[in-house]
């Protein structure tokens, strides 16, 4: 059920630019609540006057089966709250407090303290902890910037605002100290006009997004898997079957975190497939060995929805020699990020061995938006990249590459940014592996196309041909500067837009991703983009007989329980 809160008139100061706001205290019906919702479908905002702007809002953006309350009153500090408010309500009318708590809180220190606040933190949630609720979320501050207030008032306000960003700042640390808490990103999704009538209290507008931001992080709780989960996936019958070609994507992802795919009859190697950030959604491509069992693992280090596509399969003619993932470098312990358009030249393969492998490519703190690019070693005029990169992103890909006859390949960023490489598979040099220099097949900038949502793109792929239904294409797609969020999907074209995903990107991004796809029995292949976005497609190589592609396929989707367990 739905609660309406009753309200008290109340007159609190708020210290934000120096406005006095008429607010209330915000505090529901105990009689409304006789009959309670169960605690899963319980959620309880506490709040200063921010928060409070949204109380109408917020129970429309549930269910109708959930019991919404909010609770709070205008230029309560954190400690205020808990003291006045959360630990008389757990005292006196538990039955409003379920799994789910909110905080909005944090405005309120005309006296930064930073010490002060990390303790109101964490005295807050260890309350709430100890009390049996399960999940907490806190809401971060909208950074004010000048073109949302006028001059006048940014004025007024400078002396409260500047520790905004260090408020959210501390919660991105608090959210690494308390395994239940998840950050409620305002701050990101505030960073536009038309949401408050002050720069900072929240018009109708606001107030719906608000508390869809809200209603969105409780309902991926729901769902998402918890630190360290593995999930078994069956991707193959028999034990033909040496490797297969799959796409791992991350997405409601609770903090900074990995994942790792592996053959779940060995342990768990060192390396990682899939990197992400707090609030991130990303896709990887992987080629991961397959044991006896017929079975790859997928490992999250940390709580996020996981999901994981099927392209294809490598069977034991394509002559394996190696698939015993290795981490062969990370220059994070170093502290030196790789120097822009300078070579790294790695060891990956036996001398003379030449036959390809499989890495994964990782880019994080990037200087400035760019690209990193996998090449042989020498060469001069890099035309295609297997990374893009932005500002404070951290950015995988899967690069099939041909080691020079000394065993190595070569590695140029664009920028200056730290890399991470890890070797999962190696093929014999008899093996139906082809990995020319990459072409760029596709260029939507200077084609004279027109960016659209759900555009297709089709790509001669081979020569068109009876029977093309074995073998694949090595692709690297990438979407570039996309208008909002979305994503890519690459399939054959006479079978129809599968329900998977290839690349996934946000508003701004230009992302790559890498595909091995089997082209349709016209030799065609398409990408769709489900947002407005230019769309690039280097053609990498190609696997031959021993590799069976088919039409994607979702193995697991941890949102709906897909293949999950």
């Amino acid at each position: 059920m739905n609660v309406q809160p009753n309200t008290a008139r109340r007159v609190g100061l708020t210290v934000i630019g120096a406005l006095l706001v008429a607010a209330a205290t915000v505090t529901p019906d105990v009689a409304e609540v006789a009959d309670a919702a169960p605690p899963e479908h319980r959620v309880t905002l506490f709040s200063d006057s921010v928060g409070l702007g949204a109380a109408g809002a917020l129970p429309k953006a549930f269910p109708a089966d959930w019991q919404v309350n909010t609770i709070g009153t205008p230029a309560y500090m954190v400690e205020q709250l808990r003291d006045r408010h959360v630990v008389p309500t757990l005292a006196t009318n538990r039955s409003i407090i379920g799994d789910h708590v909110v905080i909005g809180s944090g405005y309120n220190y005309p006296h930064w303290d930073p010490a002060r606040f990390d303790r109101s933190i964490d005295s807050m949630i260890e309350t709430l902890t100890a009390a049996g609720v399960k999940h907490v979320y806190w809401v971060t501050l909208r950074e004010v910037k000048p073109q949302y207030v006028s001059a006048s008032a940014w004025q007024g306000g400078l002396e409260y605002l500047w520790y905004f960003p260090t408020v959210n700042q501390h919660l991105e640390r608090a959210a690494q100290r308390h395994p239940n808490l998840t950050l409620v990103d305002w701050a990101a999704a505030a960073d536009q006009p038309g949401l408050t009538y002050d720069a900072i209290h929240l018009n109708p507008t606001g107030a719906a997004l608000y508390s869809s931001l809200i209603a969105n992080a409780v309902m991926n709780n729901e769902t998402r898997l918890d630190n360290g989960v593995v999930t078994r996936v069956h991707v193959a019958d028999g034990t033909s079957t040496r490797a297969v070609a799959v796409n791992l994507t991350a997405t409601g992802t609770r903090t900074v975190g990995w994942f790792a795919a592996y053959p779940c009859d060995g342990p768990r190697p060192q390396v990682s497939n899939l990197n992400h950030v707090r609030d991130h959604t990303v896709a990887a491509a992987a080629v991961i060995p397959v044991g006896p069992s017929g079975d790859i693992c997928v490992h999250n280090d940390t709580s996020a929805q996981v999901i994981v596509d099927l392209f294809g399969r490598f069977d034991d003619s394509v002559n394996v020699v190696d698939a015993d993932p290795v981490r062969l470098h990370d220059s994070r312990p170093s502290g030196v990020r790789q120097a822009a358009y300078t070579e790294l030249r790695l060891r990956v393969g036996a001398r003379g061995a030449g036959g390809a492998v499989a890495l994964n490519v990782t880019a994080l703190e990037a200087d400035a938006p760019g690209f990193v690019t996998v090449h042989a070693c020498g060469t001069s005029g890099l035309e295609t990249s297997n990374v893009n990169v932005t500002e404070g992103s951290v950015t995988p890909n899967l690069v099939m590459a041909t080691p020079d006859p000394q065993g190595d390949i070569c590695i140029t960023a664009s920028t200056a940014v730290h890399l991470i490489v890890d070797r999962f598979v190696s093929f014999g040099v008899d093996a139906s592996i082809d990995v020319p220099p990459a072409r760029r097949v596709v260029d939507t900038r200077s084609d004279g196309s027109v960016r659209a949502a759900g555009r297709v793109v089709r790509v001669r792929a081979v020569p068109a041909r009876s029977g093309a239904a074995n073998g694949g294409v090595f692709m690297n797609v990438t979407l570039v500067d996309a208008d909002g969020e979305g994503y890519g999907t690459v399939y054959p074209c006479a079978e129809g837009r599968p329900d998977t995903s290839n690349v996934n990107v946000a508003s701004g991004q230009t992302i790559a991703n890498f595909a091995v796809v089997r082209p349709d029995v016209n030799g065609e292949i398409c990408v769709y983009s489900s947002v407005a976005a230019d769309v690039l497609v280097d053609v990498l190589g190609s696997a031959g007989p021993g590799f069976q592609g088919i039409r994607p396929q979702r193995l697991v989707d941890s949102r709906s329980r897909l293949g999950t367990t």
